[in-house]
């Protein structure tokens, strides 16, 4: 990082960061080696959390049509709700 902090003033960047914090903590709840229903639903709405942030950011799905941008997000939404509910 520069001394200016332009590297978190950047949201690509910022949203990068983010989605290791996230990546860290949801490979830290599954290996940790006992999974309750609580752990499964925290990890499936971190997923529904990145999914979101993948869309918005690096889709270029923030100008796009809302039918689209909405019909992505149900499909996360849908994906993420699966997951938890198979996993449980």
């Amino acid at each position: 990082m520069d001394v200016n902090g332009r590297f978190l003033r950047n949201s690509l960047n910022r949203s990068w960061l983010i989605l290791i914090g996230l990546t860290l903590i949801t490979t830290a709840l599954a290996e940790s080696g006992t999974l309750t229903t609580l752990s499964v639903a925290l990890i499936a709405v971190i997923a529904m959390a990145k999914g979101r942030l993948i869309i918005r950011e690096y889709m270029e799905m923030k100008a796009a049509n809302p039918l689209l941008y909405w019909g992505l997000m149900a499909y996360v939404a849908m994906f993420s709700a699966a997951m938890a509910l198979l996993a449980a």
